[in-house]
């Protein structure tokens, strides 16, 4: 019996040291760091560069979507919000062990982008890296877009009334702090080799670098493996579980399949004219995660080129059958 004892007392000592180590481990690496490339870029003052920046900002890279503060539980007032309120951040973010705010993009120097050079706030666009190469929470993945795209955002940025704004600390269970120390060790969907520039038309291919590298489709609209954000599906088949933009519990969001197969594609057999219309009318869907406040505003010719983009892809046979389930 003594023995046993001994043996649960030198379990127990054990368990506590691994669980001191590991407790240790984490809030030592918290927030995690990560060694990004630098973006030597400088903000120009074109007024052609300035409006691409506000058209990506309000446009294709959705950025108003979440550095704008609305309820999100009524998303209606969103669209009206993106013309009347600033992009200072603050926006709450609630998931499973953690509370995030969208931070403030208007130049001001205490709380804002005014603290940061040009190419460090570049540098923080692409990779989601500061200064000190802590990362940020991993939610923005740009680091495929060109520098002549982020130059032209950092310039419109440069063009706001600085709005003294200071989004409240992010709140994390020591639970998330471990998943994002050891689960991400680099910025969301890491891409080291973007190029410089695009050219701007309505090609396949053009579209390809919207719909992937600027608005994220390719990441929604593909099954992933949320807890490493790795896509493990055939490219753009749909079927991704997530949260409701709403943040109503109980509700699961499914993103439909976008490739053209003639059975199961959600927009098989739909003209360029369909799908530009269909842009156009913006949010039908409320608890639907796609930024279509934002997206609606994306131009004719940049919609030209993403449908073309769309209709290239693999056709994948896998049936969408809901977008919105409620759990009974």
């Amino acid at each position: 019996m003594k023995t046993f004892l001994k043996i649960l007392k030198w379990i127990g000592i054990i368990l506590g040291v691994l669980i001191l180590v590991l407790v240790i481990a984490v809030y030592s690496l918290y927030p995690p760091k990560f060694d990004a490339p630098k973006v030597e870029i400088t903000a120009s003052k074109d007024s052609a560069v300035i409006a691409h920046g506000k058209y990506l900002v309000y446009g294709p890279a959705h950025c108003a979507e979440c550095h704008i503060k609305v309820n999100r539980k009524d998303l209606s007032v969103l669209e009206t919000a993106m013309q009347t309120q600033p992009l200072s951040g603050g926006l709450e973010f609630t998931m499973p062990g953690a509370v995030v705010y969208s931070g403030n993009l208007t130049p001001d120097k205490e709380n804002g982008t005014g603290r940061y050079t040009d190419s460090e706030l570049a540098r923080l666009i692409k990779y989601c890296t500061k200064p000190d190469n802590t990362l940020l929470f991993p939610f923005m993945a740009y680091s495929g877009m060109t520098e002549q795209d982020v130059t032209a955002i950092v310039s419109y940025l440069r063009t706001l009334e600085p709005v003294k704004n200071t989004a409240p600390p992010h709140e994390l269970s020591f639970m998330m702090k471990g998943f994002v120390v050891f689960l991400f060790k680099e910025p969301f969907l890491l891409e080291t080799n973007a190029p410089k520039s695009v050219a701007r038309d309505t090609t396949a291919e053009y579209g390809k670098y919207l719909a992937n590298k600027v608005s994220g489709c390719e990441f929604c609209h593909t099954n992933a493996d949320m807890m490493t954000g790795k896509m493990i599906g055939k490219p753009y088949a749909g079927g991704q579980q997530t949260p409701p933009a709403t943040e109503e519990q109980g509700v699961w969001v499914y993103s439909p399949n976008l490739t053209p197969d003639p059975e199961t594609g959600r927009i098989y057999g739909w003209t360029e004219e369909m799908f530009i219309q269909r842009f156009r009318q913006g949010r039908m869907v409320k608890e639907s995660i796609m930024p279509w406040e934002c997206f609606k505003t994306y131009s004719d010719n940049d919609l030209k080129a993403v449908y073309k983009y769309l209709q290239t892809l693999e056709p994948v046979k896998n049936e969408v059958k809901e977008v919105v389930v409620r759990e009974k």
